[in-house]
């Protein structure tokens, strides 16, 4: 079954809808009798989220992007910026990811999916009424946000269960890089992008040889918000060397001193010193060309919310 997203204006994205779940129907299931590994599970938590979102938000479903995610046969992982409204990027993450589940239904891929997780403060969690755990089953992780080191080890055997189910295809994994420095709004993100998502690549790029890191930017105004999904940045591992693929390089708003060292090629060698990058050192390598994509991604959120014509999706 397919959930309808309402539409004003199509901006080049075939959405067919049939009949939704009903409200009766929804309030009825309990939620932790139903299986996960079933399509059940993403009609229910898309019927959810479609609940939470009650925003309008430009987006740039005309590139066919959202259809490429939903057809890979791989997981992916997604980087978001944030903004100074923290709540609206949260809202924006869950409005994407709804229309992402939205896409598994249609192409009838639900039950075998990859399921998203994405990171949260276990302090906040806690303080939900029943102590977050409806969020957990949704996909939310639980981490400690500390900086005690029972805190640091019980975070490294958390990262590396998200590794491990990278690994294996069973989810996409969503995550803020910013973190705690998402406050400094004075500074600029290549500053704030912390080094852990990037390790989180470099750990599943010893276990597969490839892995697809989508960027997606984030803005607001005081009426809707705009999320602009960026090109695919395809890291690949082969013996000891890294690459990256070119991502958002055709974006007016990419980092030109980037974009030379690519050239005409498909994919940049990381090196250091004209040598290929080392493993021990390869994740300042993967933070900074990811920054530069999510910065541009950003960017061009910005400029959609701008020039938005009012041609909006509305959950």
């Amino acid at each position: 079954m397919i959930l309808p997203v309402k539409q004003h204006y199509n901006r080049g994205q075939s959405f067919k809808s049939s009949v939704p779940v009903s409200k009766k129907a929804f309030s009825a299931l309990n939620y932790k009798s139903i299986d996960k590994n079933s399509a059940e599970y993403i009609e229910y938590v898309y019927y959810l989220l479609k609940q939470m979102c009650r925003q309008t938000a430009e987006i740039n479903v005309e590139t066919g992007l959202l259809q490429e995610i939903a057809d890979l046969k791989e997981p992916a992982i997604f980087i978001m910026n944030h903004t100074a409204q923290q709540v609206k990027d949260i809202n924006a993450a869950k409005f994407f990811n709804a229309l992402l589940y939205r896409e598994y239904i249609y192409h009838k891929r639900a039950a075998g999916c990859p399921r998203s997780k994405i990171f949260a403060n276990k302090n906040i969690l806690k303080k939900q009424p029943d102590g977050g755990e409806q969020y957990k089953w949704l996909g939310v992780i639980p981490i400690n946000a500390g900086i005690k080191s029972k805190g640091k080890t019980e975070n490294a055997n958390i990262i590396r269960n998200v590794v491990k189910e990278i690994a294996e295809n069973k989810i996409n994994f969503f995550i803020f890089p910013e973190g705690s420095l998402a406050g400094l709004t004075f500074l600029p993100l290549k500053y704030k992008f912390q080094p852990g998502v990037s390790a989180i690549i470099k750990k599943v790029l010893e276990f597969k040889d490839r892995i697809n890191v989508f960027p997606l930017g984030f803005a607001h105004n005081k009426k809707l918000s705009a999320i602009h999904i960026g090109k695919p940045v395809l890291f690949t591992k082969t013996g000891e060397t890294y690459t990256a693929g070119r991502g958002n390089i055709d974006s007016d708003f990419f980092d030109k001193k980037l974009a030379d060292m690519y050239s005409d090629s498909k994919e940049l060698l990381l090196t250091e010193n004209g040598r290929p990058v080392k493993q021990a050192n390869a994740v300042p390598y993967i933070s900074g060309i990811l920054a530069k994509n999510l910065e541009c991604c950003s960017k061009e959120a910005q400029k959609d919310l701008q020039t938005s014509s009012g041609r909006v999706f509305e959950i």
